[in-house]
């Protein structure tokens, strides 16, 4: 008897962080990119785009962001990365043709200040489930492979719309 699949939990409730892990955990190339293209959403794209992309860099120091973790299980009194994933805008910075962009909005100059980003993002890892936080500290410092198995390659072949392919 074949063993049974693993159900597909609903994108809107699912944390990035274990969707990550399902996709981790697949056996080989094509499941991984299934599981991506299966769970495709705004804010995975972006958190893989974040991690991937070499002109996109967060405004913090690399390194662990000092932080209280939040101590509750999975689905109870934390915040979700797939609705809280537009803060990011807010916290990187982008370079197109020698130009540094701040955030999605185009701007050359940064329109919050440091000390208010910082804050903020402290904030936003504070109000995430554990994860989720670590999830974004490994990415703000584009360690996100140190943590799961998902390659650069994985993410080209299942979005190949985030232009990852000619960076």
């Amino acid at each position: 008897m074949p063993r049974p699949t693993r159900p597909v939990l609903p994108v809107e409730k699912t944390l990035i962080s274990e969707v990550l892990q399902r996709v981790s955990n697949a056996k080989n190339k094509d499941e991984k990119v299934k599981l991506l293209i299966d769970y495709k959403s705004p804010a995975l794209t972006k958190i893989l785009l974040c991690n991937f992309a070499k002109n996109i860099h967060f405004l913090f120091p690399d390194g662990e962001t000092p932080y209280k973790e939040l101590d509750m299980p999975k689905g109870i009194e934390h915040q979700l990365l797939f609705r809280e994933h537009r803060l990011i805008d807010k916290m990187i910075k982008k370079e197109i043709n020698g130009v540094v962009y701040y955030g999605c909005s185009g701007q050359t100059r940064p329109s919050i200040q440091q000390l208010k980003k910082e804050a903020l993002w402290i904030q936003l890892l504070e109000s995430l489930h554990a994860d989720e936080a670590e999830l974004l500290d490994l990415i703000k410092d584009k360690k996100l492979t140190t943590r799961y198995k998902i390659t650069k390659q994985n993410v080209i072949d299942a979005f190949p719309e985030l232009g990852l392919q000619n960076q």
